[in-house]
């Protein structure tokens, strides 16, 4: 459908630009006993190109972005539990729809799919095991998904044609990871609960 929306939309624009902007995270774990790990907000980043696709005089559009984004979440209950980042490679596709406000600005609000695949480590300590020599030696771990699916919602602006300024939300469907407990002694693994990367998004993008 966008491929026969591109061909006979002969008077379209395509602008392509440079996006960067911040992650307020919001981590959320599937069992209550654990929200100790990640009761602590911390602020993370997005960067990338970004290409946008509009028509004239129909206010619709598309924009697709390979972002790298860090999130993440740190216990402000445990003093001895390390943060929890989740890095990935992120490939958003928003529908757009706008208007013009004045002369300077194109307001519009948008929506979409996101597909994110891990980079980096997969597996994190959050909990360092002690007294291996006693037999009682449980490491706690964040380990992440391979890949993760996710959907965007907000709005924004372009302002002269070349500063586009968007707020969003970016809300995650499926688990981003998990928090696991090792025993240090025979190697065998707990799954304790599943963990959800959303994230509040303010994003500024220049396009060319």
């Amino acid at each position: 459908m966008l491929f026969a929306w591109m061909a006979v939309s002969s008077h379209a624009q395509l602008k392509v630009g440079v996006t960067a902007g911040l992650n307020i995270s919001q981590l959320r774990v599937s069992e209550d006993d654990y929200k100790g790990y990640v009761n602590k907000i911390r602020p993370g980043f997005v960067v990338g190109p970004t290409v946008i696709y509009t028509i004239p005089k129909t206010g619709l559009g598309f924009d697709l972005s390979a972002l790298f984004d860090m999130r993440s979440a740190k216990s402000k209950d445990y003093d001895d539990c390390n943060t929890i980042t989740c890095s990935s490679f992120q490939l958003p596709f928003n529908i757009r729809y706008g208007m013009e406000v004045g002369d300077m600005i194109h307001a519009f609000v948008f929506t979409g799919p996101q597909f994110g695949f891990h980079t980096g480590s997969k597996e994190r300590l959050i909990v360092e095991g002690k007294g291996a020599k006693t037999g009682h030696a449980l490491e706690r771990r964040y380990a992440s998904q391979s890949s993760n699916f996710s959907w965007n919602l907000g709005v924004g602006a372009v302002i002269l044609e070349k500063l586009q300024v968007r707020i969003s939300y970016n809300l995650a469907i499926n688990k981003t990871g998990e928090i696991r407990q090792v025993d240090m002694v025979d190697g065998s693994v707990r799954h304790l609960t599943d963990v959800k990367a959303s994230a509040c998004q303010v994003v500024f993008s220049y396009l060319f």
